[in-house]
């Protein structure tokens, strides 16, 4: 018999919570593609938001309409919705008996029926609570977190991207462990080292990085966690040592509230004649700037998985990263792993980098053979079996 699912296809919708320029649409749009591929696809309709545009992907399966609550409504009244998410447009499928898979805990509502599946890609806040409750009261905190994961103990079965992110919620939550699964992302098909030379300087001459001197990558957010202070040190002990470089920094940035502070320590360190702000950079353009960097550098404080160094592993870029989360979970042996938060640690594996290209090629090859251990493929079918399991249970 074939599996009947019904899959929240809103992380793929634009104008959806900004998921499907990031993480959380990046692994909708990659899982969803790889299950519909398999022998055994499950009959599959996607759960989506009337009053946003169609997702685009996917076009031939069915489409479910949401409820949704308008981004003003008092917090009284988003729980209501929450619950009516669940009861109007899921109860047929619920009694029906179809699996029902949110793709982020975070867009799961309150109240789940039976055979419901939700990932979790992180528990950020939770564990980071110190930097994200601030300007905030303690309660409203509190109960947006509580918001967040009562879906967590209705669900038949939860999927965590990582063993980290698995350990967090039996730690913080107390969810049994034979409840959830770790099934890894991957990085996207198309990502490979960029061969030909032309398209290579091609696309490093669209970025300003066409002058031949050596560069770091770092592709990503800039809030605090992410930690760029520890990486801006580590870049003015290099400056001092006399090093040749730039770092260029990738992603869409500039309306961040944190980038106005990110300008004047880049100011306050004296690095302007070294730090390139890229800005958005194309999917097209990623294989060449991760082909050719002297290393893509994440020193970030935490990860739910840690997309950004896989991705740069699979095009062939030497990996330095903090020591953190889940983080050496995707690295492994593959790149060189430094003490979060340690600026000095930081700078002598970039410097290893710049100095030793027979270092910087080893870790480029041992990169390539890591990433494709992790891949889509594979966790369609994971998530598949998952499927199965709660379909089976009833």
């Amino acid at each position: 018999m074939r599996l009947s699912l019904v899959c929240d296809g809103r992380p793929l919708q634009p104008g959806f919570k900004a998921h499907r320029e990031r993480g959380i649409g990046r692994y909708a749009k990659n899982l969803l593609t790889a299950m519909t591929q398999e022998t055994e696809a499950p009959e599959m309709a996607l759960l989506v938001q009337a009053n946003l545009p169609d997702p685009g992907w996917l076009s031939g399966l069915p489409r479910l309409p949401a409820a949704y609550a308008p981004a003003w409504l008092p917090i009284g009244k988003r729980i209501i919705s929450h619950h009516g998410l669940a009861r109007r447009p899921l109860a047929a499928p619920w009694r029906e008996g179809k699996v029902v898979h949110f793709l982020s805990h975070l867009d799961a509502p309150c109240r789940v029926g039976p055979r419901t599946v939700i990932t979790v890609h992180d528990l950020i806040a939770q564990k980071l609570a110190g930097l994200y409750g601030k300007g905030k009261s303690g309660a409203r905190f509190r109960l947006e977190r509580w918001l967040e994961t009562r879906c967590l103990y209705g669900a038949a079965a939860i999927i965590a991207v990582s063993q980290c992110t698995k350990e967090d919620l039996i730690a913080l939550y107390g969810i049994p462990d034979q409840r959830i699964t770790v099934i890894h992302e991957a990085a996207d098909p198309g990502l490979r080292p960029e061969e030909d030379p032309a398209r290579r300087q091609a696309a490093l001459a669209r970025h300003g990085l066409r002058d031949g001197r050596p560069f770091f990558l770092y592709l990503g957010g800039i809030d605090q966690r992410k930690d760029l202070g520890t990486l801006l040190n580590a870049l003015g002990g290099l400056r001092e040592k006399g090093r040749d470089f730039v770092l260029a920094l990738a992603g869409k940035i500039s309306e961040d509230k944190q980038y106005p502070g990110l300008l004047r320590e880049i100011k306050g360190r004296g690095l302007e004649d070294r730090v390139r702000l890229l800005g958005f950079v194309p999917d097209e353009d990623l294989p060449a700037l991760f082909s050719a960097c002297a290393a893509f550098v994440f020193p970030s404080l935490y990860e739910g998985f840690g997309l950004p160094p896989l991705e740069a592993m699979a095009c062939g870029a030497p990996v330095v990263a903090a020591d953190a989360s889940a983080v050496p979970e995707v690295v492994g042996g593959a790149g060189l792993l430094v003490r979060p938060g340690a600026a000095g640690e930081l700078a002598q594996a970039l410097e290893a980098m710049l100095a030793n290209p027979e270092l910087a090629a080893e870790m480029r090859g041992q990169g390539r053979r890591r990433a494709a251990l992790f891949s889509w493929d594979k966790a369609a079918r994971e998530t598949m079996r998952v499927y199965r399991e709660v379909a089976l249970a009833g």
